[in-house]
């Protein structure tokens, strides 16, 4: 049996209105539909969950009218899904949502979107939420802000879209970017009957383009872990951020920033991929036990390295801030080009390779699904080998 109720979210801002939202409880799971309905909190009966009408005023009447209608409306699109769903046997509150979610959208792409990218954020992908929401504003522009049926979406329009991002100076590798989102979007908006699939990707570059060399070689590393940052902290921070994720085989931001001590066990650091989900044993060399250390008494809560702090947990504002750093550093070691949170995964994978350690070893180390992956990386990464390895070969 699946509760329904109606709820109302009481602002925190004085005399500004409260939101209505709808709670679905099915077998202990809860989830929660924020209306479009505004009111003020003596305008909401709890104990009847009902509107309260209580004014001479026309239009204020009229509004509370049209919200009393469609709550309604709401409430019964929620059970007759459920009468759907219990036809077919059991189903999840996750399911219902979803059902609700496709319905309530009326087959249109931007708001099926921004479901998709609230649903990644609800499972701490915020990776691939960022890249989706960063996809989404480069559609809408292309489009003007005007929104299309997903069954409107054909391959016409996608080469549009891709002529539109060549013409406006954008590379290969972000117009693949936006390319494989949008096709992960569509395609998720297949498998929920809200269009059948035309393939609409099938003409337009969803590759990736070589890019230019973004590792370090190990002589700028040993500088980096000899320059002295102690009067400059901030600095310090993100010198021992980024050596500790090269110490970690490259391991990302998001991953750095969510490690807590439970990731800690018997001398190994274990963690999942946020990517990928894939769960990753490193053993706690000297190196990484010492970063550890230095920040133990100023790190928020359980987490094991100082990165969130109790005024800002949003990880895309640190990311910056980190990258900014790194910058600073890379112009007081006079580096060609700025070291980078990538910077640190690349350089790991493309020493590794220079002291002949395996395709497959640093595969695996690195958390790749396959070699393919990693060919990509050391492909741009390396091709200095390759001129040493041609100069020995001709040398006969």
């Amino acid at each position: 049996m699946t509760s329904v109720k109606i709820k109302f979210r009481k602002s925190t801002i004085e005399r500004k209105e409260g939101v209505l939202y709808i709670q679905l409880i099915h077998n202990r799971s809860t989830k929660l539909i924020t209306t479009r309905f505004r009111l003020q909190s003596f305008e909401w009966d709890n104990r009847s969950s009902t509107v309260i009408i209580n004014t001479i005023d026309s239009e204020r009447i009229s509004y509370l009218q049209n919200i009393k209608d469609g709550l309604e409306s709401e409430i019964k699109q929620i059970y007759d899904l459920i009468s759907i769903l219990e036809r077919r046997g059991d189903y999840t509150t996750k399911e219902l949502l979803e059902y609700y979610v496709n319905n309530s959208l009326n087959g249109y792409f931007f708001p099926f979107i921004k479901y998709q990218i609230k649903e990644l954020k609800s499972e701490n992908r915020t990776k691939t939420a960022s890249i989706y929401e960063t996809a989404r504003r480069s559609f809408s522009r292309f489009r003007y802000g005007e929104d299309i049926r997903i069954d409107r979406i054909d391959s016409v329009l996608i080469q549009r879209y891709e002529t539109y991002l060549k013409n406006n100076g954008v590379s290969l590798n972000s117009i693949s970017c936006y390319m494989r989102a949008l096709r992960g979007i569509y395609n998720q908006a297949v498998q929920k009957g809200l269009t059948i699939s035309k393939n609409p990707f099938k003409d337009v570059y969803t590759g990736i383009e070589k890019t230019t060399k973004r590792a370090v070689n190990q002589d700028i590393i040993s500088r980096l872990i000899r320059i002295d940052f102690s009067e400059y902290s901030h600095l310090q921070l993100a010198r021992d951020l980024f050596m500790f994720s090269f110490y970690t085989r490259g391991m990302s931001f998001v991953d750095m920033a969510n490690l807590k001590q439970s990731n800690l066990k018997n001398g190994y650091l274990i963690y999942s991929r946020s990517k990928t989900k894939q769960v990753l044993t490193i053993k706690i060399e000297k190196c990484i036990e010492e970063i550890i250390e230095r920040y133990k008494e100023v790190v928020l809560d359980d987490y094991i390295l100082p990165i969130y702090n109790p005024l800002n947990r949003d990880y895309n504002s640190h990311l910056r801030t980190y990258n900014k750093r790194l910058k600073r550093i890379s112009e007081l070691l006079n580096l060609e080009k700025p070291l980078s949170s990538y910077v640190s995964r690349h350089s790991w994978a493309t020493i590794a390779l220079r002291k002949g350690i395996s395709v497959q070893v640093i595969s695996e180390g690195m958390g790749h699904e396959n070699e393919k992956t990693t060919r990509i990386y050391l492909a741009s990464l390396d091709q200095s080998l390759i001129d040493d390895a041609n100069a020995q070969i001709i040398a006969i």
